[in-house]
C-alpha cells in the first residue's frame, strides 16, 4: 500500500483502516490496533475480515456496516455495552480513494464512552447548520460589494466588448454566490430545515432563464443548447420556482461543463396523470456503471483524479438529487461511455389556476422544415415552432436540396465558423426560392464566424427571438445599458459596517435618485434616526460591531419612532426574517442585492406608495392565484417596433416614458392634495395617452377613470381611491417595462 496510505490513516484522530471491497484490512493506524483491547472481533467464516479488526464482541453489525457502506450513505451508528468500555456509541463513516489499480474504502471508528445522548445528533446538526450559515455570511459580504459594483457598471452605456467582460464578471460572482448557497442548502437538507414554497411557476421563462448564463460557455465549445416544452404542457405549474431552477441549473450546468461537442437538450413533457418529466440529455463522455452509481454522492466527480479536466466541488448533482427527493420526485441517469448521458427528473406537479393570456400564434400557417443533429434536438425545435403555431416538419439537407419538401421555411443547425457553412447557406437559399425563408442556428458566435449572410441566430434559442427572426422582426442591439429608472427622491439612512458595501450601496441609492447618509454601526444608526433629520427609510445591516442591527431597531422602536427599517443581511440562518420582524423591522433583504432589487425595495418609501409590511406567518394561497392581467402588452411594443422599423427608437421612447413617470405621478398627487381638478384631469389625460401608446393598458385605464371623475367633479375620497389605483398600476408597468428593456439589451 505504501507510505501515502499509512500517512492517510495515521492522520485520522480515531481508529482508521483501509480495507478492500471484501472487507479485508490492508493498512491500519495504531489507534485501530490499540482498540483491540476491548476484545478482538471474531469475524464469521467467509466474511473476508481479518482478526485485526477491532470492536467489542457485541458489534456483530460492524461487519455488515463495513461491507455495505457506499459513497454518499450516512455514517452507521452502532450502540452497545461491553465489559471494557461500558455503554458507548460507535460511528463508522466512509470515504473513498484510489490506491494503485483497485478501489479501496477508508473506514473510521469513533467511540463515545458514557451514556448515549439521544439529542447529540440534533445538536451536532444544528451546530453544523449554524457554522455553515455564518461561513456563508463571511463569503457573501465581499460578494455583495462585487455584485453591487457590477450592477452599477451594467447601468451605464458600454461598448459591446466591455459589456461582455462586465457580464462575465456578473456571471462569475453569481456563480460564487450559488456555490455558497449550495453548501447552506445541503446543510439544511441534512438537518431537515429546508422548506418549500408552492406558488405558480411559469415553465418557459424558467427554462430560458437557465440557458442564458450558459450561452458563452456553449458557444465557445460549439454546443447546440436547446430547451423546449411539449406543446401539451401547462404554461404554469404549482411548485417552488427557486428550487426547480436550482435543480435544473445544476443538471444543465453539469451537462454543458462535461460536453465538449455536440448538443445539450432540455425538454419537459407529461408522463401520466400529475407527473412531469424534465429531461437533460447531452453528447458528453458518458459514464460507466460504477460512476453512475455514485454520481449523486456529495463531493464526488466521475473523474476524481488530480489531472481531471473539470473543476468543481461535486455538490451540484448531490444537492439536485436531494432537492428532487424533497419535492417527492425522483431523478435517475442513463449513460454509456462515449455516447453521452440523459438525466430524467420526475416530479408530481399540478397545473396552476391562472388566467390565460390571449393566445398568440405568431407563426400560424407557416410550414417549417427542421434540420438538426439528433432526434432529440429535432424534437425540441419542432416543439418550439409548434408552440408558436407553426407546422414543423423534420427533414434532411438532401431532401431540401432536391426540393422534396412542402415547406416555406427551412430552419437548420450549423457552425458559422465552418468553411463549408457558406456553401450550405447558398444551397438552402437557392432551394427555398425567392418566396421562401432560410434561417440558420449557429452553435458558435456568428460575429466572429465566416458566414456573412442574413438570417443567422445563435444558440441558445428563446422562443421570442426565434419568432422574431422567422418573421423578419428587428431584435435590437446588444450593449444597451441595463436601465433602472429613478425614484421620486427621498432621504435614506444606510447602516453598514463594511466600507466597500457602504460606498456601493450609497452610489446605488444616489443613482436611483435618493439622498443617502451612511453610518458604520447600530449605535450611530439609532442616534441618526432619533435625531433632528427625518429619513424616509433605513437600510440596516444586521451584523455590526457594538450595537447590531436588531438592537438598534429595538432602541428606535422603544423611542416611539416609526421610520420604516429594512434589514440587510448576508446570513442565511433559519428564522432570520422572523427575528427581524419581531424586532420591529419593516422588511428583509438578502445580500447580494442587485440595482433593480434595491429599487423595488425602496420604491414604496421613496415614491409615495403605501408600504407593505411583511408578515412572518403569511403564506400564499396558490389555489386563489388567478394571475393579474399583463401590466404592459408587449405585443403593442413589438407592433410599434415593426411599424417604425426601429427597435432602438422604441427602447428610447420607453426609457423617456419611465424617466418622466415620477414627475407625472408627483403632479397627480399634488393636484389631488390641492384639490385642483383641472390639473388632475390634464395630468391624468397626458399619462393616459402615453401609457396606451406603449401598451400599459391597466395604467391607461386607471388614468382614464381619474380623468372622468375629475370632469364629473367626484368626491375627494373617490378621487383619492382612483389615484391610488394609478399608483398600483404604475408599479406594475415599471416592472414590465424594465423587463422589456433588459430583454432589448440582451437581444442581438
Amino acid at each position: 500500500m505504501g507510505f501515502a496510505a499509512r500517512t492517510l490513516v495515521e492522520a485520522v484522530l480515531g481508529p482508521a483502516a483501509i480495507v478492500d471491497p471484501d472487507g479485508r484490512v490492508l493498512v491500519a493506524n495504531n489507534r485501530w490496533r490499540e482498540s483491540e483491547q476491548d476484545g478482538p472481533l471474531h469475524a464469521p467464516e467467509g466474511s473476508g475480515l481479518t482478526a485485526s479488526v477491532p470492536g467489542c464482541a457485541a458489534h456483530a453489525g460492524m461487519i455488515n456496516a463495513v461491507r455495505t457502506l457506499t459513497p454518499g450513505t450516512p455514517p452507521v451508528v452502532l450502540r452497545c455495552r461491553c465489559a471494557a468500555s461500558g455503554q458507548h456509541t460507535v460511528r463508522i463513516s466512509h470515504l473513498e480513494t484510489d490506491c494503485g489499480d483497485h478501489r479501496r474504502l477508508v473506514t473510521t471508528e469513533q467511540r463515545v464512552v458514557g451514556p448515549v445522548d439521544t439529542n447529540a445528533d440534533d445538536a451536532a446538526a444544528r451546530a453544523k447548520s449554524q457554522f455553515l450559515a455564518l461561513l456563508g455570511h463571511e463569503i457573501r459580504t465581499p460578494v455583495t460589494a462585487v455584485v453591487g459594483m457590477v450592477d452599477l457598471l451594467r447601468a451605464l452605456p458600454l461598448q459591446q466588448d466591455v459589456r461582455e467582460v462586465v457580464d462575465g464578471v456578473h456571471r462569475s460572482t453569481h456563480a460564487l454566490k450559488h456555490l455558497t448557497d449550495d453548501l447552506l442548502d445541503l446543510a439544511r437538507l441534512e438537518t431537515g430545515r429546508l422548506n418549500l414554497e408552492r406558488r405558480p411557476v411559469a415553465l418557459r421563462p424558467l427554462l430560458e432563464g437557465i440557458l442564458e448564463p450558459l450561452q458563452q460557455q456553449a458557444r465557445s465549445k460549439g454546443i447546440l443548447l436547446l430547451a423546449a416544452l411539449s406543446p401539451d404542457m401547462p404554461a404554469t405549474v404549482l411548485g417552488d420556482e427557486g428550487r426547480l431552477r436550482q435543480v435544473l441549473t445544476s443538471v444543465v450546468g453539469n451537462a454543458v461543463k462535461f460536453t465538449e461537442h455536440g448538443e445539450v437538450v432540455i425538454t419537459a413533457a407529461r408522463e401520466g396523470d400529475g407527473t412531469y418529466v424534465l429531461s437533460v440529455s447531452d453528447t458528453g463522455p458518458g459514464m460507466d456503471d460504477q460512476d453512475r452509481a455514485r454520481v449523486f454522492a456529495p463531493f464526488v466527480q466521475a473523474d476524481s483524479s488530480a489531472a481531471r479536466r473539470h473543476e468543481g466541488a461535486g455538490l451540484g448533482l448531490a444537492l439536485a438529487a436531494r432537492l428532487v427527493h424533497r419535492m417527492d420526485g425522483d431523478i435517475d441517469v442513463t449513460s454509456e461511455l462515449g455516447k453521452g448521458s440523459e438525466f430524467r427528473i420526475r416530479l408530481p406537479l399540478e397545473g396552476a389556476k391562472v388566467r390565460k393570456a390571449d393566445g398568440e400564434r405568431p407563426l400560424a400557417g407557416r410550414r417549417i422544415g427542421v434540420i438538426a443533429p439528433s432526434p432529440r434536438s429535432v424534437q425540441a425545435l419542432c416543439w418550439l415552432l409548434e408552440t408558436a403555431g407553426a407546422e414543423a416538419k423534420p427533414t434532411v439537407l438532401a431532401d431540401v436540396v432536391v426540393r422534396r419538401h412542402d415547406v416555406d421555411t427551412v430552419l437548420w443547425v450549423d457552425d458559422s465558423h465552418d468553411p463549408e457553412a457558406n456553401r450550405r447557406v447558398d444551397t438552402i437559399i437557392e432551394a427555398v426560392g425567392p418566396t421562401g425563408r432560410a434561417l440558420m442556428i449557429s452553435t458558435t458566435d456568428p460575429r466572429t464566424g465566416i458566414v456573412r449572410k442574413p438570417g443567422v441566430l445563435t444558440a441558445p434559442l428563446v422562443l421570442r427571438r426565434l419568432v422574431a427572426a422567422l418573421n423578419l422582426e428587428r431584435t435590437g442591439v446588444r450593449g444597451a445599458p441595463i436601465t433602472v429608472p429613478k425614484l421620486a427622491g427621498g432621504r435614506v439612512l444606510l447602516a453598514e459596517d463594511n466600507d466597500i458595501n457602504r460606498n456601493v450601496f450609497r452610489r446605488m441609492i444616489e443613482l436611483l435618485g435618493g439622498e443617502c447618509d451612511a453610518v458604520g454601526d447600530g449605535a450611530a444608526a439609532a442616534e441618526a434616526v432619533l435625531g433632528d433629520r427625518p429619513y424616509d427609510v433605513v437600510l440596516m445591516d444586521l451584523q455590526m460591531p457594538g450595537t447590531d442591527g436588531l438592537e438598534a431597531t429595538r432602541i428606535i422602536r422603544a423611542a416611539g419612532n416609526a421610520t420604516p427599517i429594512l434589514a440587510l443581511t448576508a446570513t442565511a440562518l433559519h428564522g432570520d426574517k422572523e427575528r427581524c420582524l419581531a424586532a420591529g423591522m419593516t422588511g428583509h433583504l438578502s445580500k447580494p442585492i442587485t440595482l433593480p432589487e434595491l429599487r423595488a425595495a425602496l420604491q414604496p418609501y421613496l415614491s409615495g406608495e403605501a408600504p407593505v409590511v411583511e408578515e412572518a406567518d403569511a403564506e400564499a394561497e396558490p389555489e386563489a392565484a388567478e394571475g393579474p392581467a399583463p401590466c404592459v402588452d408587449l405585443g403593442k411594443l413589438r407592433d410599434l417596433e415593426e411599424q417604425l422599423d426601429d427597435r432602438s427608437l422604441v427602447v428610447t421612447t420607453v426609457n423617456t416614458f419611465l424617466s418622466q413617470l415620477d414627475e407625472r405621478r408627483s403632479a397627480l398627487s399634488e393636484a389631488l392634495r390641492r384639490r385642483d381638478r383641472n390639473a388632475l384631469r390634464a395630468t391624468a389625460h397626458t399619462l393616459k395617452s402615453s401609457s396606451a401608446l406603449l401598451g400599459a393598458d391597466p395604467l391607461a385605464s386607471a388614468c382614464a377613470r381619474v380623468e372622468q371623475l375629475a370632469i364629473a367633479e367626484a368626491g375627494e375620497q373617490e378621487l383619492a381611491t382612483e389615484v391610488a389605483e394609478v399608483e398600483r398600476a404604475v408599479a406594475g408597468a415599471v416592472q414590465a417595462m424594465n423587463s422589456y428593456l433588459a430583454d432589448a439589451g440582451r437581444a442581438g
